[in-house]
C-alpha cells in the first residue's frame, strides 16, 4: 500500500503550481471571450438602420413623387419612362416592382423575371410604366419599388375618356363646306390621300387676293381655315364675288386635284 505524498514534497508543490497555472489561463481566456461577446453584441445593437424612405429625406427615390397620365381613350395603352435615382454611395438591390392596381397601372420593363436587379451607386435606373382605362372615369393608385430595407412609393393617376368619333376619309379631294357668319367665314376641304395643299382666293379677274398657307404635308382627312374678308396685306376686300380655289398634289402618284367654289362678300 502506497504512502501519500507529504504536502511539502517537491512533486506535490510542482503539481499545484501547474494546476493553478491552468486555472489562471482558463479564467483569462474566459474573460477575453466574454469581452469580445459583449463588444459584438453591442456592435449589432448599435448598427445603423437602413436608409430612410425617399419621402423622408432619403437618397433613393423616383424622379418625381407623382405621375399623372394624360387622359386616354378607354382600351388604349399609354406608356411612359420614369427614373429611379440612387444617389447613395453604395449599390441597392431592387427586389420587386409592385402595382397596387395592376389591371390599370403596370410595369412592362423590366420584367418581373429579371428581378432582383442591382442599381449601382449614384446611378439612374429607368422603368416603363403603362396606364390603360377600361371605363370613362378617373383612376388613382400607387406603384412600389421594393428594395432590401426600403420601399419607395410612386403615386399614379389617369383618366379614361370616351373614344373620339371616327370621321371617315373623304372619297374625293375638294372643297366641302363654306360657312359664313357676320363677316367671318370658315372654309373646309377634304383630302382623299396624303399630299400638299395650296388654297387661294381670287377676284373675278383671276388675281389672287388672299393665300391660305398650308406648309406641312397633310394626311388624308378634313381641314378648315378661317377667313376675315381681308387681303394678304390686311386690307378689307371690296364687296363682290370671288373664287375659292384648291389645288392638292398627291405625294405618291404626284397627281394634281383641283376644286373651286364661288363666294360673295356682301
Amino acid at each position: 500500500m502506497g504512502i501519500p505524498a507529504h504536502p511539502s514534497s517537491p512533486n506535490r508543490a510542482r503539481s499545484l503550481i501547474v494546476y493553478h497555472g491552468m486555472i489562471s489561463k482558463s479564467a483569462f481566456l474566459a474573460v477575453i471571450l466574454l469581452f469580445f461577446a459583449s463588444a459584438t453584441r453591442a456592435q449589432f445593437e448599435h448598427t445603423t438602420p437602413p436608409l430612410p424612405l425617399a419621402g423622408e429625406g432619403g437618397t433613393l427615390a423616383f424622379e418625381r413623387a407623382e405621375l399623372s397620365f394624360a387622359p386616354q381613350s378607354t382600351g388604349i395603352e399609354n406608356c411612359v419612362n420614369i427614373a429611379i435615382d440612387n444617389t447613395t454611395d453604395h449599390p441597392r438591390l431592387l427586389t420587386q416592382l409592385k402595382s397596387l392596381d395592376p389591371k390599370h397601372f403596370y410595369v412592362t420593363s423590366p420584367a418581373q423575371e429579371m428581378m432582383p436587379l442591382t442599381i449601382g451607386a449614384n446611378t439612374t435606373f429607368y422603368l416603363n410604366l403603362c396606364f390603360k382605362a377600361d371605363e370613362v372615369k378617373p383612376y388613382q393608385s400607387e406603384v412600389l419599388a421594393i428594395f432590401q430595407g426600403d420601399t419607395v412609393p410612386l403615386k399614379v393617376s389617369g383618366r379614361g375618356v370616351a373614344p373620339p368619333e371616327v370621321v371617315p376619309v373623304p372619297k374625293e379631294t375638294g372643297i366641302t363646306e363654306v360657312h359664313y357668319k357676320k363677316h367671318h367665314w370658315t372654309f373646309q376641304f377634304g383630302l382623299k390621300t396624303r399630299g400638299t395643299v395650296h388654297l387661294t382666293l381670287e377676284n373675278m379677274m383671276g388675281k389672287i387676293v388672299r393665300n391660305f398657307p398650308f406648309e406641312a404635308v397633310k394626311t388624308a382627312g378634313y381641314y378648315e381655315t378661317p377667313f376675315d374678308e381681308k387681303s394678304d396685306i390686311g386690307k378689307a376686300l371690296q364687296k363682290g364675288s370671288y373664287i375659292l380655289r384648291l389645288e392638292a398634289t398627291d405625294l405618291q402618284s404626284h397627281s394634281l386635284a383641283h376644286s373651286s367654289k364661288l363666294i360673295t362678300i356682301k
